[in-house]
């Protein structure tokens, strides 16, 4: 990447001076954007990696003291070298900002700087003055023009956002140390209020959410990450156990408007629950008996149990939600009718329900023993109809609902083998849930590809199978499966479940052309406010991503009530500032898995507690049984605060000058 400067990470690239042309690049960067949104433009950032310059005009020191400003407002103020230096910093740079700076100063900033680095406890301390030590060492020049005089006050614009990485990597943007922190301190309903100012949720995705924040934790690169999301879990199960007095809404109902919510699923109740909160009347039309979404009819029993997600939606109906069950979107209700009742607004979060196609021939045909994924966990999780006992199935696919299928009948006694076309390395599934269905008893065949369902007498008896190996990586990244000619076999079974992935049913997207529609046949929106084309309509969750997961859906409820308190309150419907530095750290990476913390390791990861192992295969018991308080606050200790800051300079197009 071509950059005026940058520092980042300690890899010095200096093109000030040169034309264009002859700028080196600058390696292990993959994107600093210049476009700011609303005709601005950030022509320079500092953060926890250091300094990076896109273009002038720019201002480093006023930049500078700008971001320590950021550090002392982000600092908890619980270490003494954090709260104080940080402050200290702020006020010599504020006087040099002033005309009132000395030689002297840059060198005592320098040493301030090592010593708040070097005797802080968290990432803010930690981390914060190493883009304040790359601007004393590499601009000098800037510093001095401001302490003879020669330079003034720009007055950029200085956008900011702290996190961590475990919070950059939460599609929900939940404020993760400081959750942790109070199960740390033994206060799990400050825990959970926390929690709840991101997400609802937390009983459901303290169950089943794949835990991206993990895959971001720097704990990791000391000895193991820490259990984010079990700890989640621990602070709804410590309210949830003691029957303790929920929080109540002091606005319920304090406001007119009505909203629409389509679809009882996670981002719905998400978006519901923060618009509860603000006394608006939110009503969720669902067509099913029961909510939940994709929690409630595709998550096993053994994972998510019914009656904890009843108690978790239970807490969301009293904020003020009304739930319409039976209501098919498009046939009982339609956006004209819903309009012509109130709704001013009309949120779209309906679900993958319907199974994407194997390709095999006969799986149209209507064997006996064929199953699609979504629609027999449904129907095992609800209890619709009885599940006929199958004593050989085979799983095609190898995510995360052929991972439920697989598990689920290994626990309805049979035996279980998942038939997958690339091989183990390729899964996409959550290696946790692949560790979990081996141990389960689950099998697995790898480079097979079904071709034709085979039955007699109308009941499935095999699955034609092609032999494949891998050939070049396509658009996902992992190596294509290529048929091997002349392969063909048979794999007995008397029952073949097709897990391979779901599709969003939008018919009701017909009766407003104004909403258009993806080649994916998803609603097209914008992708940071979830606004659509026809300004009353926002959407949501997999119909707007294709099925993905909780915590994104989850996100993105969050993300539309934010939108939609907008429109509502007659206000432009757009990110914040904030957020655009949230977005931008999140493309940056707030997370390098190759830095070398400086820390003992060896603290282990406390083990969550499971029932026994013939309860685990032969029942649909919830398999994990939770923390106790001192595992929890054992496991909670373990993490290190890794908040860090990001900053933008930003200037619009009449921005004067500055460098």
């Amino acid at each position: 990447m071509k950059l005026l400067f940058s520092s980042w990470f300690g890899d010095i690239v200096d093109n000030r001076g040169k034309e264009p042309s002859d700028y080196a690049d600058v390696r292990g960067i993959k994107q600093f954007p210049a476009d700011f949104g609303g005709g601005r433009t950030a022509t320079a950032y500092m953060g926890w990696g250091g300094i990076v310059l896109l273009s002038e005009p720019y201002d480093i020191v006023e930049l500078t003291y700008e971001y320590a400003r950021a550090l002392q407002a982000s600092s908890c103020a619980k270490c003494f070298p954090c709260r104080t230096g940080t402050k200290v910093i702020e006020d010599i740079l504020l006087g040099i900002l002033e005309g009132r700076g000395t030689a002297e100063d840059l060198s005592h900033l320098a040493r301030l700087c090592d010593s708040v680095s070097s005797n802080s406890k968290c990432g803010i301390g930690q981390l914060g003055p190493v883009a304040l030590e790359h601007a004393l060492k590499y601009f000098a020049g800037d510093f001095a023009k401001y302490i003879s005089g020669e330079r003034k006050r720009s007055g950029f614009q200085y956008p900011w956002k702290m996190t961590a990485p475990c919070t950059s990597a939460c599609p929900t943007g939940m404020d993760i140390p400081l959750y942790i922190e109070y199960i740390k301190d033994g206060n799990p309903a400050g825990s959970l209020s926390t929690i709840r100012e991101a997400s609802p949720m937390a009983c459901s995705l303290g169950r089943a959410c794949f835990h991206p924040c993990e895959n971001n934790c720097r704990r990791a690169n000391v000895d193991q990450p820490l259990a984010i999301c079990k700890l989640k879990r621990f602070a709804w199960d410590y309210e949830d156990l003691r029957d303790a007095e929920k929080p109540a809404n002091p606005n319920k109902h304090k406001r007119p408007e009505k909203v629409a919510m389509i679809g009882a699923g996670i981002a719905s109740l998400a978006a519901a629950y923060y618009l509860a909160n603000k006394g608006y009347r939110v009503t969720i039309f669902e067509k099913l008996a029961r909510s939940g979404g994709a929690i409630r009819t595709g998550i096993p029993h053994y994972r998510v149990p019914n009656e904890a997600l009843d108690r978790e939606i239970a807490y969301i109906v009293s904020l003020g939600v009304e739930i319409k069950y039976g209501v098919h979107f498009g046939k009982d209700e339609t956006f004209k009718s819903l309009r012509d009742k109130g709704y001013k607004v009309i949120f779209l979060g309906t679900g993958g329900d319907l199974s994407k196609k194997m390709g095999a021939d006969g799986e149209d045909a209507g064997y006996d023993g064929f199953y699609n994924g979504i629609d027999i966990l449904k129907q095992v999780k609800i209890g619709t109809d009885p599940v006929p006992k199958r004593k050989r199935v085979l799983v095609v696919g190898g995510g995360n609902t052929a991972m439920d299928c697989a598990r689920t009948f290994r626990r309805l006694g049979s035996e279980v083998i998942i038939v997958y076309r690339r091989t183990e390395k390729e899964l996409p599934a959550d290696p946790h849930e692949v560790y979990e269905s081996k141990e389960e008893g689950v099998q697995y065949m790898f480079l097979e590809a079904p071709t034709k369902i085979i039955a007699q007498n109308g009941k499935i008896s095999g699955l034609e199978c092609q032999t494949m190996e891998l050939g070049e990586p396509d658009a996902s990244g992992r190596r294509r499966p290529v048929a091997v000619k002349g392969s063909e076999h048979v794999i007995p079974a008397d029952c073949i479940i097709s897990a391979i992935g779901q599709d969003c049913d939008i018919f009701y997207l017909k009766e407003d052309p104004n909403i258009k529609i993806t080649k994916w046949d998803n609603p097209v929106v914008h992708p940071d406010t979830l606004q659509s084309d026809v300004a009353d309509v926002f959407a949501g969750g997999d119909c707007v991503t294709g099925p993905l997961t909780l915590v994104m859906a989850t996100g993105q409820g969050r993300r539309a009530a934010q939108s939609i308190l907008q429109f509502l309150e007659g206000k432009t419907v757009a990110i914040s500032d904030e957020q655009r530095v949230e977005n931008l750290i999140a493309a940056i990476g707030a997370y390098d898995k190759k830095e070398k913390v400086s820390m003992p390791g060896g603290w282990k990861r406390q083990d969550m507690p499971i029932i026994s192992h013939d309860l685990k295969v032969n029942s649909f018991e919830e398999v994990e049984l939770g923390y106790s308080q001192t595992q929890a606050m054992e496991e909670a200790a373990r993490c290190m605060r890794c908040y860090i800051v990001g900053m933008a300079s930003v200037t619009s197009k009449e921005s004067g000058e500055g460098k």
